[in-house]
């Protein structure tokens, strides 16, 4: 079996069996992602506010679930059996960031669907099918998912746990200012060459990160435990 996907399941069953994290995560994609996406839709602002809540959404997911996965093993003490293990530290990274992030991007678009679903049956408001939506939350938010659960897994491994607290305050505050501009600046369905191009830039920078796990030494995140 690949490597990537037996670090891959093993995260999902973590997340699975700490149900504080998963509780957490559906309590964050019903007020960040559900209620904002039905909101709009049933007081008639249209779909736009859509395309952004979705992949933000997925970021705060992959940030919740990435301090489980990443910090865990820094915590409990046991980083350094793992990365004693025969796995090569861009499969083990990949392995964590696919498990975290598919986690992060199925609670997303359980809670996107929901809210669609609540606006058309509540609100009588037409789902706004299309293949551009499809592809934005079935391509594209899982591919922003995925890079910020891998860049934030990097920076994770590299830092000590003190300096994690840190970057978490920052990030916490970071994504939230992040959801407060772009609900200002918002403006309607983006077109299919944005959607495009945003998909190949969230794809290159996933390659880029996987390049950069291979290059992390394992001695340096050892250090980063006292």
């Amino acid at each position: 079996m690949n490597p990537i996907l037996i670090v891959a399941r093993r995260e999902l069953l973590a997340l699975v069996r700490a149900r504080s994290v998963i509780a957490a995560g559906v309590l964050v994609g019903l007020v960040v992602g559900g209620m904002p996406i039905f909101t709009a839709l049933a007081t008639g602002r249209g779909p736009g506010g859509l395309y952004l809540q979705a992949p933000v959404l997925g970021i705060f997911l992959g940030y919740l679930f990435a301090q489980q996965a990443f910090l865990r093993e820094k915590q409990d003490g046991t980083i350094e059996t793992v990365l004693a293990s025969p796995l090569t530290l861009p499969s083990l990274w990949a392995g964590k960031v696919v498990g975290c992030a598919s986690g992060a991007a199925l609670i997303s678009l359980l809670c996107t669907g929901g809210a669609l679903a609540a606006a058309a049956l509540v609100a009588h408001v037409p789902v706004p099918l299309s293949p551009e939506l499809a592809v934005h939350l079935f391509v594209l938010v899982p591919l922003v998912t995925a890079v910020a659960v891998g860049l934030l897994g990097l920076v994770q491994l590299l830092l000590g746990l003190r300096e994690n607290q840190l970057l978490n305050l920052g990030l916490v505050m970071g994504l939230i200012a992040l959801l407060s501009i772009g609900q200002v600046i918002v403006g309607g369905v983006p077109s299919p060459e944005v959607e495009l191009a945003a998909v190949l830039a969230m794809a290159v920078l996933l390659a880029l990160l996987y390049r950069l796990a291979g290059r992390v030494d394992r001695e340096r995140i050892v250090r980063t435990i006292g």
